[in-house]
């Protein structure tokens, strides 16, 4: 009985904890957001006079003021651009990657697999200067194009990593009755196994766009033309621009609307971006 009584406090001992520390993590999320939003609704005056405190009068203006001097629009559409380019590439290229390396049993499948999984033991940013003059010996610096590759190349250790998983759950049946029909490797992949990986996919492609769309090293790296620029150099340059006399409430007007797609996009896929590593994890 002592055993079961100490059995039982230790776990809740042990989930009390994990909920405290959950709950500060969310708070480190949470509170910086709601400072953001207060003082995006502020004028100078009253950002001087107390960070924390409520808005005494609502400025929407600072929303337009922040579209006026931040070129935001612009912005958003080369972002968008860009960072849809990316995922689509490395969805294409993860998948058909992994499915080699899961269904095909070419010799070297599991080295290639386990070179590729040293990518997610690697930091970025020791990529960065080789990233750069690769990128200017093809011609592609200061390019679009040159930022999707390197974004969906950045991003292929994760992403065959999932896919990996998910195609080794499939049966070979499926694979088997596609090969007695006359459909080619191709063909089974893309009409047979492709489709069933839905959950996989839809995990890179989120995960992706969360990460395309927050970077600024990588931006800031390869791209230098104003016209070219994303979201996140945007707001920088706004935020450099203000050196003399910051001006808070257009400023954080502006980081709030660089942060709603990336809000919108996690809320629509947080269930199915949940059950994909699950079942990912579970099967594979």
């Amino acid at each position: 009985m002592r055993k079961v009584k100490s059995i039982q406090a230790s776990r809740i001992t042990t989930n009390t904890i994990t909920r405290v520390l959950l709950i500060l993590y969310l708070l480190t999320i949470i509170v910086p957001f709601i400072f953001m939003l207060m003082n995006s609704l502020k004028t100078n005056q009253e950002f001087y006079s107390s960070i924390w405190s409520l808005p005494a009068n609502f400025l929407i203006e600072n929303y337009a003021r922040g579209l006026e001097i931040s070129n935001i629009p612009q912005l958003f559409t080369n972002t968008i651009y860009i960072v849809f380019a990316a995922s689509l590439i490395n969805i294409m290229a993860a998948s058909l990657l992994a499915y080699a390396i899961s269904r095909t049993g070419f010799k070297f499948s599991d080295a290639v697999y386990k070179y590729l999984l040293i990518g997610l033991l690697t930091p970025g940013i020791v990529c960065i200067i080789p990233v750069f003059f690769v990128i200017r010996i093809l011609g592609l610096y200061n390019t679009q194009p040159g930022l999707i590759l390197v974004y969906a190349s950045f991003n292929m250790a994760f992403s065959v990593f999932v896919m990996y998983s998910f195609f080794k759950t499939l049966p070979r049946d499926l694979e088997d009755a596609a090969f007695i029909d006359g459909a080619t490797y191709f063909q089974t992949y893309w009409r047979v196994m492709f489709p069933l990986t839905k959950p996989g996919l839809i995990t890179i492609g989120v995960f992706g766009f969360l990460e395309y769309w927050n970077d600024y090293l990588l931006a800031m790296t390869l791209i230098i033309d104003e016209p070219l620029k994303t979201v996140s150099l945007g707001v920088m340059k706004m935020q450099a621009a203000n050196n003399v006399r910051t001006d808070w409430g257009p400023l954080f007007a502006v980081c709030i609307m660089a942060m709603i797609p990336v809000l919108l996009v996690y809320s629509l896929f947080q269930g199915k971006l949940t059950a994909g590593l699950t079942a990912g994890a579970i099967k594979g």
